[in-house]
């Protein structure tokens, strides 16, 4: 028997199966995977830092863009840390419109992630379904705020615009058609034993190995744990909404799949809810709030991802501090688990099973008091 030597194999930073610059590490014995590491930080954009020179409402609009898919969730964390310094209430049909936007925005995460995986795959019938189902959740968003990509609908203190009469029947005739068109994407998925045989068993991840890395999201819910902000910890309407917590216990790539389609008809179901019971009473569109209490707060939404986490300290005028933890910080450390043991090819599958967004998941500075120095952590 000849011994393979172990072979280093970069992965990345700029890569076909890489929208986003992320740099791997895979070492390789023989055809097996032995150890993984991984850089972050080729895509820092200073967001945090920028924040602190912006006004109020240019602070929201700014860190709406730190991600284009998960816009509402970055605005909702940081808009209801505001609120909660300025003890501001927001209208119930606002807090609605807001839960509404943000089912949405999940729907559209989740259907352009299935649509990604089915192109990588070949399966192009994939694709095309569940970017056909995809565009009638942006031209939702469009509606409710004016845009389909960094849809700014929070505000500071409510939303962007009251729905009318005719928005509310726009919005019904869309959500049954996605519905319809989802449904066909659904079973397409859930009957291909090409996709099922090529997810199962890779990158698995155990529930005790989810819960000792942190991970958050579908990415957790895959591995079994049944954890979602939305109920656990509600915000927004989700308090007086009906909605089940979808999880699967295979711990694999398959499973994560599933449970990001299970969350779907949850989502589809949740929206309905809202355009069914949305008060009647109109509400006046938040004006612009250019002054704040001193105060210091956090807030935590379940962002399509996972947990996206928001701490404000405030001035003024303008943020003193401002952090942000998006869902794919906390889920990127698992990732050499799971590929151990696993082959090259299964790489790029493993590494989407998260849906990872690298673009909002700058990296982590130590600031050392004592010698006055800063140092990047590697994780």
């Amino acid at each position: 028997m000849i011994d393979m030597p172990r072979v280093e194999v970069p992965f990345g930073p700029y890569h076909p199966a890489l929208g986003e610059p992320e740099y791997f590490r895979v070492v390789l014995d023989g055809e097996e995977i032995v150890n993984v590491d991984f850089d972050l930080g080729y895509n820092y954009r200073e967001i945090e830092k920028k924040v602190l020179s912006f006004t109020w409402p240019k602070a929201l609009i700014l860190l709406g863009r730190i991600c284009g898919i998960c816009s509402s969730a970055h605005t909702q964390a940081f808009g209801i840390a505001f609120e909660k310094i300025n003890q501001l209430t927001v209208s119930p049909k606002a807090k609605q419109i807001r839960s509404f936007g943000a089912e949405l925005e999940r729907i559209h995460s989740h259907l352009l992630w299935l649509g990604i995986l089915g192109e990588s795959s070949g399966f192009d019938t994939l694709f095309m379904k569940s970017w056909g189902a995809r565009e009638h959740a942006l031209n939702m968003l469009e509606n409710i705020s004016g845009k389909r990509i960094h849809y700014n609908y929070v505000r500071l203190g409510g939303v962007y615009r009251d729905l009318n009469k005719a928005s509310l029947d726009f919005l019904k005739a869309e959500l049954k058609e996605m519905t319809d068109k989802y449904k066909d994407t659904y079973e397409l998925f859930m009957s291909n034993e090409f996709l099922e045989d090529r997810l199962k068993g890779v990158g698995l991840l155990s529930k005790t190995k989810a819960e000792k890395f942190g991970v958050v999201g579908p990415t957790a819910r895959g591995s079994g744990l049944d954890m979602d902000v939305r109920r656990d910890n509600p915000y927004s309407a989700y308090e007086d909404l009906d909605f089940k917590v979808p999880t699967q216990n295979g711990g694999d790539s398959y499973a994560r799949a599933v449970v990001r389609l299970e969350e779907i008809w949850e989502s589809l179901h949740i929206t309905t809810q809202i355009l069914d019971e949305l008060p009647r009473k109109k509400i006046e569109p938040a004006k612009p709030i250019y002054t704040s209490k001193e105060g210091e707060a956090s807030q935590i939404v379940e962002a399509p991802r996972g947990e996206n986490f928001h701490f404000l300290q405030s001035g003024i005028q303008t943020p003193k501090f401002f952090r942000a933890r998006p869902p794919t910080f906390a889920n990127m450390v698992a990732i050499p688990s799971m590929l151990k043991g696993g082959t090259m090819s299964d790489v790029p599958i493993v590494i989407s099973s998260i849906d990872p967004c690298f673009a909002c998941t700058d990296r982590v500075i130590v600031i050392d008091r004592s010698t006055k120095t800063t140092r990047e952590v590697s994780i």
